[in-house]
Formats: structure tokens, sequence, C-alpha cells
């Protein structure tokens, strides 16, 4: 007689983790059809800022003006920055929804971003026939300094930022102990603003600062040598800190 509430308990457990894991998949599908309409807007948005700003499309040199010294912004740059930071905004709020705790909120949110991003190249190639190829060079962000990369390398912090989040969702609603402590975001952090120096790095060239003719807005080769020993530690570490949080709740 004893068994039978045990048995009963047990069952009652296991459904209520059924139905969670059956709604996270479904949060999981949301955010990501969220994520690829979105992507739409970001990409029609930027065909029409580039349409306006940059008369050469989305080829390099971009079209940059100096007055006295000064670089010359045009004062819609503001609103720019403002969508921007209204768009991260956005990605957040679809996280925060989707979440069932403050961690996996950061997931979904990491999940929608990752998505947002690689949606964005294939609309645009759907659209306008661009980028030509992965290793075709883009213009990321304009504030405060122009991030510019090959495709391929915001292509894989998103891909990546998409498997972390669903990944951690998957093993947390599993029931495993994932959950990251302050120093490995610190970590992961560290790792992010050494990719975001590479993608800065050939700035005062591509906004063409007066001073040296050698600046030419052609973007020179990528700073390889920064971008790829961040990536590469920051998905070693991940994975790391992934392994070490199940092992250690399969154990416990």
């Amino acid at each position: 007689m004893s068994e039978n509430p045990k048995r009963e308990n047990h069952a009652i457990v296991k459904a209520a983790a059924t139905i969670r894991l059956h709604r996270a998949i479904q949060n999981w599908l949301w955010v990501i059809v969220f994520a690829m309409a979105f992507a739409w807007v970001e990409s029609a948005v930027v065909v029409y800022l580039r349409k306006i700003y940059f008369p050469g499309g989305f080829g390099f040199p971009l079209f940059v003006k100096w007055e006295g010294g000064k670089h010359v912004v045009d004062s819609l740059i503001r609103i720019e920055f403002g969508r921007e930071i209204a768009t991260i905004v956005m990605l957040v709020g679809i996280g925060w929804v989707a979440g069932r705790n403050r961690f996996q909120r950061f997931c979904y949110f990491m999940l929608a971003f990752g998505i947002w991003d690689i949606f964005y190249y294939i609309w645009l190639y759907v659209m306008i026939g661009w980028p030509e190829s992965l290793m075709t060079w883009d213009l990321l962000f304009y504030v405060p300094l122009p991030w510019v990369g090959p495709v391929i390398t915001p292509v894989l912090i998103a891909l990546t930022m998409v498997v972390a989040g669903s990944l951690i969702i998957y093993f947390d609603e599993k029931g495993y102990d994932v959950a990251w402590r302050w120093y490995d975001m610190a970590v992961e952090l560290f790792f992010a603003l050494i990719m975001i120096a590479a993608f800065c790095w050939d700035w005062k060239n591509i906004i063409q600062v007066p001073g040296s003719p050698e600046r030419t807005g052609i973007p020179n080769p990528f700073a390889w040598w920064l971008y790829l020993p961040a990536y590469l530690l920051a998905v070693a570490y991940f994975a790391y800190r992934l392994r070490q949080g199940i092992k250690t709740s399969s154990t416990s």
C-alpha cells in the first residue's frame, strides 16, 4: 500500500515535467517565428536606409562627409540609434515573456537575437540578392563606431547563440542545474568584447578619418587574429560549463 502513493507522486511529477517541456517547445517555436518575422522588418528598413544614406548600396567605401576636420553626422542618426536600441528591447521583451525563470529569459533572448540576425541576411538575399557570399563585407553597426566584418563572422556568433540558448532551455526543463554564475557571464562577456574590438579595429579607415591617404574606406583584412581565438574560447568555455553542470546534476 505504501508504494502506491510513491508511484502516483512519481507519475504526477513526470506528467508535470512533460507538460512543462511541451510548453517550452511551443515557446521556443513561437520565439523563432517572431524573430524570423522581425528579421524581415529589419532587412526592409536597412534596404531603405542604404538607399537613402549610402548611394553605393551595400558596398564599400561608405559615403562619409568631413567638414573642418569633423565627421558630419546626419541629425536623423539619433533616430537610428533609438531604433537600434528599440530592436534590442523588443528581442529582450520576447525573451522575458517566453522564459519560465530569469535564466531562461536570457536564453530565449539569445535564441531570438540569433535567429533574427541569421534571417536578416537570408531575407536580404531574398530581397536584393545580397550578400553574394558569407565572405562578403558588411557594416554591422554604425553607432558609436562602425562595426565591419565578413558576413560569416556575425552569423557564426548568431548560430552559436541559437544553439547555446536552446541547449540551456532544454536541459533546464529536464531538471539539470545549468544556471551560470556571475563569473561565467564575466568570462563570456570578456570574449565578446574582444570580438567587438575585432569588428571595430578598422574604424578609422572605414569612416576615412582625415590625416592619411591610405584610409580609403575599403576594408582591410579582417582582424581574424582577434576574432577567432575569442570565438573559439567562448564556445569551448560554454561547452565545458554546460557539461560540468549536467554531470554534477546527474551525480547529485
